[in-house]
């Protein structure tokens, strides 16, 4: 399963950690210039052309002989699509989307304020007004990705959502993901995929109305655009390949682990599966388990996934595993073992802990409710799951009356004009002045 590093010791040296690291291949994103200009030309020529140059793209790229008016999807299909699948999955949709829902309500915001010696200053929070999600599409349906996005912006208060995904080759979107729209009661989506769709988006164009933040993963010409357009509009995260690390000691089950690595390598040929353990014989179980469970749908994506991008590391302690997860700061992080819940406790980076035998990333994916948006490539060291937060934007508010500004006043100007600023210290001592005077 790709390579194996032997760490020795209770601690995790320079050295190996460099080893650890460099063994990862998270270039994902730097080694892309010629996606990156194909991405840049698909920008300018939308900002240029708008829906001409979309409607030429969707047929060059996609073979999608659209006009304008076929790019959105009519009123009635989203409304029918409920009656267009079946009721147990449509059930199930409906039980993911209220699981979602209650644990994202947790994550709701309260303006505050603090008063004192004539000064008051707060933080206001406010929904983003328009957000565009993206939701991957084509060849497959993915109803979670829009159930992710769209209900924490719901949450948040989002006024308007846009919802860009590609179609098939029928030229329709897939009748799982409408559903889904509908049961959330969204009604402008748009059968645009790609960087094109980032584009329009972020620009605008006469069909596709532009928003304020862009949110959802995607492949990497989608991720490329969401780097290019990201100070135009905000996004959400730049999301790489998924990964996954399991971390388990001697006790654990090798055909769980085995099942898990592989359910995150079928996703693509470029995920990332890595296991840790204190137990060279369970490494050696798992990497024969791997192959025992490799089907034939999967087994080529999955195989050169875990022959490029599959790591083993095994450890003398399995608190020198930990140490290594803080390094690598996964997607995914899966404990299996004894103590797995005080292991937890020591992570520093991950984007979703997952504990116990029990709990398969799928559970995670699709219905318990955290989201599965998450930070990839290393990012969960300094960034979250995708959440209410990321609809939200945030405004200081102050307010100072006669009594704030003598006792700020002075040392405000003092520090103004140390830095040079004059300007800054003669806005202050004017209005002392005129306070001074007797103005009301």
């Amino acid at each position: 399963m790709g390579t194996r590093i032997d760490v020795a010791g209770t601690k995790l040296s320079k050295e190996y950690e460099e080893e650890i690291l460099d063994s990862l291949n998270r270039s994902y994103l730097e080694a892309e210039d010629n996606k990156l200009t194909q991405v840049r030309i698909i920008i300018k020529r939308i900002i240029e052309d708008k829906d001409a140059a979309l409607l030429d793209i969707l047929k060059q790229i996609e073979g999608q002989d659209f006009s304008a008016d076929d790019i959105e999807v009519d009123q009635k299909i989203i409304e029918s699509s409920q009656g267009e699948i079946e009721e147990t999955l449509l059930d199930n949709l409906r039980e993911s989307a209220a699981r979602i829902r209650e644990y994202h309500n947790q994550q709701t915001f309260e303006d505050w304020f603090i008063e004192k010696d004539g000064i008051k200053s707060g933080l206001i929070t406010r929904p983003i007004e328009k957000v565009g999600i993206y939701v991957p599409g084509g060849g497959a349906t993915y109803p979670s990705s829009l159930l992710m996005n769209a209900i924490p912006a719901q949450i948040a208060g989002v006024e308007e959502i846009v919802i860009c995904t590609p179609a098939n080759r029928d030229g329709e979107v897939d009748k799982v993901v409408l559903a889904a729209a509908s049961l959330l009661g969204l009604k402008k989506i748009y059968k645009v995929g790609g960087a094109q769709a980032i584009a329009a988006m972020a620009y605008g164009t006469e069909t596709i109305p532009k928003v304020d933040k862009i949110t959802g993963p995607g492949n990497i010409y989608v991720t490329l655009a969401k780097k290019e357009v990201n100070g135009v509009v905000g996004i959400d995260m730049l999301a790489g390949p998924s990964e996954v690390l399991v971390l388990a000691d001697k006790k654990a089950n090798p055909s769980i682990v085995a099942a898990d690595l592989l359910a995150q390598a079928e996703h693509g040929p470029d995920s990332m599966a890595i296991f840790v353990t204190d137990s060279k014989e369970l490494a050696d179980q798992v990497e024969k388990e791997v192959g025992l469970q490799l089907s034939p749908e999967s087994k080529d994506t999955a195989r050169r996934s875990l022959d490029k991008f599959g790591l083993t590391v095994a450890v003398d302690d399995i608190s020198v595993g930990v140490e290594v997860v803080n390094i690598i700061a996964p997607e995914h992080l899966l404990i299996y073992t004894e103590n797995s819940d005080a292991l937890a406790d020591d992570v520093k980076s991950a984007g979703a802990i997952f504990v116990g035998e029990n709990t398969a990333v799928a559970l995670g994916d699709y219905a318990a409710g955290p989201n599965h948006t998450l930070p990839t490539m290393g990012n969960a060291a300094f960034s979250a799951p995708l959440g209410v937060a990321d609809f939200v934007k945030k405004t200081s508010y102050l307010r100072v009356d006669k009594v704030g500004l003598e006792n700020l006043g002075p040392a405000v100007e003092r520090i103004a004009e140390a830095e040079g600023l004059k300007a800054h210290a003669e806005s202050v001592r004017l209005r002392r002045k005129l306070n001074d005077s007797g103005r009301k």
